[in-house]
């Protein structure tokens, strides 16, 4: 009896020690990058806090293979990771470890991702061979199967949950309002040119940045940008206006801080606006042009990045939000996202 025991608890230690123990990467930050000429994978870089390491493809490296087409949209929601690709599908990520949980296929140009709750979730999709191509599909979270379809103006991209409504916005100047109980557009909000932000803050209210319309070979053309608040719980309320001065750069990247009563957005530099606010700034809190742009709820410093000189490389800087520099490190590819955990 003695042998026996000595046996099932040699052999039960045994099977305790072949326990995979995987890393965790629940104190960090992760990178989204598109991918550059030549490469047509994108990328997601981690960035430790504690240790200031950065591991350039964590995709890669836990999921021992490379992340299939370019990074259109990151997403993390509940306890998973959401990674929008341009190879028609979504892949699904267990947030802590970053291993694969699955992924969402059945789509054509992918472009935002939002979840509702744990089980639902919405994406906005492109069919680009039809004439009117766009799409807002509904998603079961649990099976990763699409279970509905919304037909919508041609290219829808960001959308935002607010309040019980589903907000989704396209590049031209128009914002549908969505029931999501029913996957039915109860009405339609005209907004100012080419919509490409969006954030509910604090009290409710929805904010949508504009970047205007761009026309390069004729300035004429071209229309300013704004920065536009809606009511949410009365949309026939009269909106608030904000319109740009000028139209030499396009606003976008509209981030909400931390305690949700404060934007950011960039504009050729970083600015910061009360959302209780009765004009836009007038000068920037960080005189630099950036591609992307994020708040760390941890300690409230803002991310934001460039695309090294070579084009095949990024920098992410950190700056206080008085606009001080704290310090910078380098990712794979052109970084255009941040999640924070």
């Amino acid at each position: 009896m003695g042998l026996l025991s000595t046996f099932l608890l040699f052999t039960t230690s045994c099977k305790e020690e072949e326990k995979v123990v995987l890393p965790m990467y629940e104190a960090g930050v992760l990178v989204s990058n598109e991918s550059t000429a030549g490469e047509p994978n994108g990328s997601v870089s981690y960035y430790d806090r504690a240790t200031g390491t950065v591991e350039p493809d964590l995709f890669n490296k836990v999921n021992g293979r490379s992340l299939e087409g370019n990074t259109l949209q990151m997403a993390s929601a509940f306890d998973k990771t959401y990674l929008l690709t341009g190879n028609k599908k979504i892949e699904v990520l267990t947030s802590r470890t970053f291993t694969a949980a699955g992924v969402i296929q059945g789509l054509q140009v992918p472009q935002w991702f939002v979840a509702m709750n744990s089980t639902t979730g919405f994406v906005t999709d492109w069919v680009t061979a039809q004439a009117d191509s766009g799409r807002v599909l509904e998603v079961n979270l649990r099976t990763l199967e699409i279970t509905d379809t919304l037909k919508t103006d041609k290219r829808p991209g960001v959308m935002a949950m607010g309040g019980t409504r589903l907000y989704v916005a396209n590049n031209t100047n128009r914002i549908h309002v969505i029931n999501p109980a029913t996957l039915a557009i109860d009405t339609t909000i005209t907004v100012g040119d080419n919509p490409n932000s969006m954030v509910v803050d604090g009290a409710g209210f929805l904010w949508v940045l504009c970047g205007g319309r761009p026309d390069a070979t004729t300035p004429a053309n071209r229309t300013k940008g704004k920065l536009i608040r809606i009511t949410t719980n009365n949309l026939r309320a009269q909106q608030r206006v904000f319109e740009f001065p000028g139209t030499t750069f396009q606003p976008k990247n509209l981030a909400l801080s931390t305690s949700r009563n404060r934007l950011y957005f960039l504009n050729g530099g970083v600015y910061v606006m009360e959302t209780a606010a009765i004009a836009l700034p007038t000068a920037p809190i960080i005189r630099r042009p950036f591609q992307s742009l994020g708040q760390d709820p941890t300690d409230g410093l803002l991310y934001v990045s460039r695309t090294a000189p070579d084009g095949k490389t990024g920098w992410v800087i950190r700056y206080k939000t008085n606009g001080a520099v704290v310090d910078s490190f380098q990712v794979q590819g052109v970084p255009n996202g941040f999640s924070f955990r």
